[in-house]
């Protein structure tokens, strides 16, 4: 009895603390000013950048490791190393580093954080960045002829080309909302509704095109449809599966 409620306890609070950092994400996030100095210092994060391989090999933070977000958790036996230390998360506008969050936390990694804007605005304040051609080390499973070809891995389902004409059961309006509050507001409306049902999420954030669809294809949803009607109007269809 004692064992069952001592691995209870420990269940409820590593639930409570997931909780905890999902809602006040701003509290795991780490400035890009404060990352330039910790790089510029003795010590420095490890920097896990989570795009595609060839925005990757296009321009990246000079330490960073690239392991893209369909493959961080096919990944995480080789990074136990690090699983005391501090990880910075990198993603192009914010949104996919809660998805990479969440995964981390969620296998046991104790100071997990996100870097605040990313890489869109690591480049707008001119920080250093480096492309493949400066190193080797970072591309280790990769060979130098197959970077365009890797590139062309999933970014996201693609959705069938048959109009849905299913139920929508429930609607988010994210529109007008920055990177990461669409993915953070689709995560808490998706666990709202039951095994089946089908989510409609409204955004206007480019990002978002990107965003949602891997996020739906790393937390295995299903991703019926992702549609855009204008320069910034963006719908997308997702079932929960689990």
């Amino acid at each position: 009895m004692g064992y069952y409620l001592k691995n209870t306890i420990r269940y409820w609070k590593t639930t409570i603390n997931i909780i905890l950092h999902l809602s006040k994400w701003s509290e795991f996030e780490i400035t890009v000013d404060d990352l330039l100095d910790c790089i510029n210092s003795n010590w420095s994060p490890l920097i896990i950048d989570i795009r595609t391989v060839q925005e990757f090999a296009d321009g990246h933070i000079p330490s960073a490791r690239s392991i893209s977000l369909t493959e961080l958790a096919s990944n995480l036996e080789n990074l136990q190393s690090f699983k005391e230390k501090e990880i910075v998360t990198i993603c192009p506008g914010g949104g996919l580093s809660l998805v990479a969050f969440d995964i981390l936390v969620k296998a046991g990694f104790k100071d997990v954080k996100s870097l605040r804007g990313d890489m869109n605005l690591w480049r707008k304040k001119g920080y250093p960045t480096t492309t493949a051609e400066d190193i080797n080390y970072l591309l280790e499973n990769i060979k130098p002829g197959t970077l365009k070809s890797k590139a062309k891995k999933f970014e996201g389902k693609q959705p069938p080309n048959e109009k849905y004409k299913g139920e929508v059961h429930q609607t988010l309006d994210a529109r007008n909302l920055s990177c990461p509050k669409p993915i953070l507001k689709s995560k808490k409306a998706l666990k709202a509704l039951e095994i089946g049902q089908v989510l409609e999420i409204l955004t206007t954030d480019p990002g978002s095109k990107t965003d949602i669809p891997a996020w739906a294809h790393v937390s295995g949803q299903e991703l019926i449809s992702a549609e855009e009607s204008g320069p910034k109007d963006y719908r997308f269809l997702i079932r929960r599966l689990k």
